[in-house]
């Protein structure tokens, strides 16, 4: 296995985690300015909030530290990173970029603190190679499928984003042509060289947007080009047919993160041409509906998904995509119209989920040998779906189409649909939709306060979540002990959007954890950490489930306890 790739993942995914950076305003001068996206992190932050000193008291760590077949420079890199010659009290960028002949790049970006130190570490995967001059940047091949480059203080290593997992780690890998290998690092070394010499307008350096990021106080800042990435897909189909010029035109995102005590902040911002801009600008709702929240008839809502909107946006969003035509002839046929859409409602639309139980299931199922019987658990819960009305006799013509579509619907089945002069409104329970469009409710939930000034809110309660999933029905001690160890983490999910500000339509969201005084980034290195210690429980106990994914896959129900 090579030594490159057996170090440098692990390598780089810590040094990116937990170590530290200086910000400046030229950040993207050696990013092309068409990159796919790019990932800066704040690693002077970073290592304020999670030391090196604790991730190397971490089990995995240790286990991974006690390797005896690993080198020794290897060892020496993971005990003091910065032997490596790089310099982690500055930035580290990644970004994925199209370069030549249709190759798509993965390339990593630092700064050099000590040179001789940096070459030796370097050299150590392949003692065989010499470094190279291209123009005037340094370049060495790493084992066969990456290169670096370094020029000053500044380093990049491109790797070929296409490798296969078994030419990363040389199985089965003997057919390869050398000739293909040797022109593939050829290309590699002459595009990593010419990094170093980026004009300003071939670069996010000449991108005011990215330069805004950049400035935003944050642990990570995230950069999409969503305009780039879709000129990269090959075959749009039916899609390609389709008025989408203004979704994709000039179209970023921008994301902040920031690891706080108890909680993972998150700012987005998401920039669009002219023409979608305009359109945002002129159709972007108030508020959500608060009083249509709390008219939920439940104390245990576990999410929701509220917005508000000028309706008539939903005709002329249509109409801008060229499928009104189209539109208008499948709901002709159903009785409905472009307009009874708009005219229908007020803008207020509201999706909620409460009463999330497991309950025994009665029904009987075959079970794989087509003989034996077995029972099972279903969950139990009130989904709610609700508008609020404008024009009755519009949604009238609405809910008959919906009804002639499905079919008639009993008393108590699946989708019950409930009109009246306030609201709209599809459920699962009758008696539950009766309820809530009595009107009468007036539940005060704790997350409406941070949801109502906004045009959209979600909000995701994960403690309730693995609650319903942490009784003594779900099967194994190991799963238990991962679902317990969940309900001493996760909190809740809130998210916030819809504001336009600076051209920009903008996001805010929050992942609160239980301990709130504690910062989340330790909190997260002690949870994978559990996590890496159930998993090598898991494969001493079963030798032939040896993976993470096992556990982590949502549990069955032991169906025996039900009998």
């Amino acid at each position: 296995m090579k030594q490159f790739f057996k170090v440098i993942p692990v390598f780089f995914l810590l040094a990116i985690l937990f170590a530290s950076c200086s910000k400046k305003n030229d950040e993207g001068k050696m990013i092309p300015a068409n990159a796919l996206f790019v990932a800066h992190i704040d690693m002077n932050s970073m290592n304020k909030k999670l030391s090196w000193s604790e991730i190397k008291e971490m089990d995995w760590f240790k286990k991974m530290n006690s390797d005896s077949s690993a080198p020794k420079w290897a060892k020496k890199m993971l005990e003091n990173p910065e032997a490596s010659g790089i310099d982690f009290d500055k930035s580290l960028l990644a970004f994925g970029v199209k370069g030549e002949s249709d190759k798509y790049y993965i390339v990593a970006e630092g700064t050099i603190k000590n040179k001789d130190n940096f070459e030796q570490f370097n050299k150590n995967f392949d003692p065989s190679e010499a470094v190279k001059k291209i123009g005037d940047v340094n370049v060495l091949t790493l084992k066969d499928k990456n290169v670096v480059g370094w020029k000053g203080d500044r380093f990049a290593y491109v790797m070929n984003s296409f490798v296969t997992a078994a030419e990363m780690y040389d199985i089965n890998n003997d057919s390869e042509n050398p000739a293909d290998l040797k022109n593939g690092n050829a290309n590699l070394g002459a595009y990593c060289a010419s990094l170093f010499n980026l004009k300003s307008d071939s670069s996010l350096a000449s991108n005011a947007k990215f330069g805004d990021l950049m400035k935003e106080k944050g642990d990570m800042h995230f950069w999409n080009n969503n305009s780039e990435i879709i000129k990269n897909v090959p075959n749009m189909g039916m899609l390609g047919m389709l008025k989408l010029d203004m979704f994709f035109k000039e179209n970023y995102g921008a994301t902040t993160i920031n690891f706080e005590d108890g909680k993972i902040e998150m700012d987005q911002k998401f920039y669009s041409g002219k023409e979608l801009t305009d359109f945002l600008k002129k159709y972007k709702g108030s508020k959500i509906n608060s009083d249509m929240v709390k008219n939920i008839p439940s104390q245990n809502v576990m999410g929701l998904f509220a917005m508000n909107f000028k309706p008539e946006a939903i005709q002329e969003l249509i109409k801008l995509t060229g499928t009104d035509g189209f539109v208008n002839m499948f709901l002709k046929d159903m009785g409905v119209s472009l307009d009874d859409l708009s005219k229908a409602n007020n803008g207020d639309m509201m999706i909620s989920i409460s009463d999330v139980e497991l309950k025994p299931d009665t029904s009987i199922l075959k079970s794989l040998d087509g003989n034996s019987m077995i029972s099972g658990a279903a969950p139990g819960f009130n989904f709610l779906f609700s508008m609020s009305v404008k024009d009755k006799a519009s949604f009238q013509k609405i809910s008959n189409a919906l009804q002639k579509v499905g079919g008639q619907m009993g008393a108590d089945s699946l989708v019950n649909i409930q009109l009246n002069d306030k609201y709209f409104t599809i459920s699962n329970h009758k008696d539950f939709a009766d309820k809530f469009m009595s009107g009468s409710q007036n539940n005060q939930f704790d997350f409406v306060s941070k949801l109502n000034s906004n045009p959209m809110g979600f909000y995701l309660d994960l403690h309730k979540l693995f609650t319903v999933i942490s009784g003594e029905r779900m099967s194994g001690p190991e799963i238990k002990s991962v679902i317990d160890q969940n309900l001493k983490i996760w909190d809740k999910v809130s998210m916030t959007a819809g504001d336009m500000k600076n051209d920009a339509f903008n996001a805010h969201s929050e992942m609160t954890f239980i301990d709130q005084k504690t910062n989340s980034l330790k909190q997260l290195n002690s949870y994978l950490n559990e996590m890496y210690k159930f998993n090598e429980a898991r494969k001493e106990n079963n030798p032939n489930q040896d993976n993470l994914d096992s556990i982590l896959t949502p549990p069955t129900i032991d169906t025996v306890k039900f009998k």
